[in-house]
């Protein structure tokens, strides 16, 4: 027998919940079916392709398309209504114009949420649609959510949980759960409270996850126990939009992963006091937008993203992390929000420095600081720092303070504002 005999049929590997192959994009969704015999109640799982063409996930049906779904288990509540894609197959539906999309899911974060800053309406706008698109980038970037209580971080998630891609919650879920959901559902997970992860010590497993799960091809094992008894490592899919929120914040190197926003109690009463209702049909059509939008544009998306070059001083993971949101702020305005993008990013990688610099200060010892309006100032003792630099073996240290020894042991002052 030969190789070529050996060999396997040529076909696509499709993920069953959204993907973009062989030039046509797929879209998974769990439909009702008639007349067909299915273990879930009458319900099949159908791809809905960029060309209008719907393929029932049946062994022979699949066979004839050449088509093989790279995980058996998905199985979701359809997120695209049943309406709108009989509408987007029958040719009736027309694509929103990327504008008018892009003006109605920043209208629905200005009614819930209160910026002080308006690029942020622009930045979870695109971050969002971002969510349907995420397979066709190397990263995705996590946003992290902080702020006193009753800031509205759960409203913020909450209202993003309603508009974006197959949305899930972490809260009552065990982590073996989580891993499933995102491999077979590429899931966008939505984390409340996490105040386990602003230890690098708690959650192992949970932290994992996020660890990897900003980065396509980047896995996670997990070892299984197999019916004699022993264990087998399984490897798990986590790449995929992850939003966390909590009060405490989070260790250095999730946080690295992450674009912050950091709310603040609002002052206007009739937004904050209006409450996002999950059942609001606004989120189902807004949804039934998105869906034939991203039929239509994904390869111009995908283009541009390919072509994006890095004109700013961001670097390394920054850059990874932002290139997404500056990819579709160019498709959807090349002029004024991108340049809105790129200034936002500038600032939040400004404000990661002045948090690595804290971080560092108290890695070498230096834990005396204070408040001082939006910063923290910093207070050495000279004696301190000459102790350090022997212990570091830098031999010449400048006997030049701006405070001598002996004023109360307050010594040196560094302003990290």
């Amino acid at each position: 027998m030969s190789l070529l005999e050996l060999s396997e049929p040529i076909s696509n590997r499709i993920h069953p919940a959204l993907d973009f192959v062989s030039e046509h994009a797929y879209i998974g969704q769990m439909l009702p079916t008639q007349g067909r015999s299915t273990e879930n109640e009458n319900r099949c799982l159908f791809l809905i392709r960029d060309d209008k063409k719907v393929v029932i996930c049946e062994r022979s049906n699949l066979e004839q398309n050449a088509l093989e779904l790279v995980h058996s288990d998905f199985c979701f509540e359809p997120r695209w209504s049943l309406e709108s894609i009989q509408k987007f197959c029958r040719g009736e539906i027309t694509a929103t114009e990327k504008a008018q999309l892009l003006e109605k899911l920043k209208n629905e974060f200005t009614t819930y949420i209160e910026f002080s800053d308006e690029r942020l309406y622009d930045f979870l706008a695109l971050w969002s649609i971002g969510t349907y698109l995420f397979p066709l980038f190397n990263t995705y970037p996590y946003v992290y959510v902080g702020g006193i209580s009753q800031s509205g971080k759960t409203k913020l998630l909450t209202l993003c949980s309603c508009i974006c891609f197959n949305s899930i919650p972490s809260a009552n879920m065990t982590t073996a759960t989580i891993y499933r959901l995102i491999q077979n559902n590429r899931c966008s997970l939505f984390i409340d409270e996490t105040e386990q992860l602003s230890s690098r010590y708690r959650a192992v497993d949970f932290r994992n996850i996020l660890l990897n799960g900003y980065k396509k091809g980047l896995r996670t094992y997990r070892n299984r126990r197999t019916q004699d008894g022993n264990f087998v490592p399984e490897s798990f899919e986590v790449y995929g939009p992850k939003m966390l929120a909590n009060i405490e914040g989070l260790e250095d190197v999730l946080e690295s992963r992450c674009i912050t926003i950091i709310m603040q109690r609002g002052s206007n009463r009739e937004i904050t006091n209006k409450e996002v209702g999950e059942n609001d049909p606004v989120w189902q059509q807004i949804r039934d937008l998105i869906y034939p939008f991203l039929m239509k544009n994904w390869k111009e998306i995908r283009r541009t993203y390919s072509e994006f070059e890095n004109d700013t001083t961001l670097a390394c993971r920054e850059w990874e992390l932002w290139k997404p949101i500056f990819s579709l702020a160019k498709f959807f305005d090349s002029t004024d929000l991108l340049e809105r993008m790129k200034n936002l990013a500038l600032e939040k990688s400004e404000e990661s420095r002045r948090d690595d610099l804290g971080r560092l200060l108290r890695r070498l010892g230096f834990s005396n600081r204070r408040r001082v309006g939006s910063g923290t100032e910093y207070f050495f003792k000279v004696s301190e720092v000459t102790n350090l630099a022997q212990r570091l073996g830098i031999s010449e240290v400048s006997e030049h303070s701006e405070l001598s020894e002996g004023t109360g042991g307050q010594g040196t002052q560094n302003n990290q504002g």
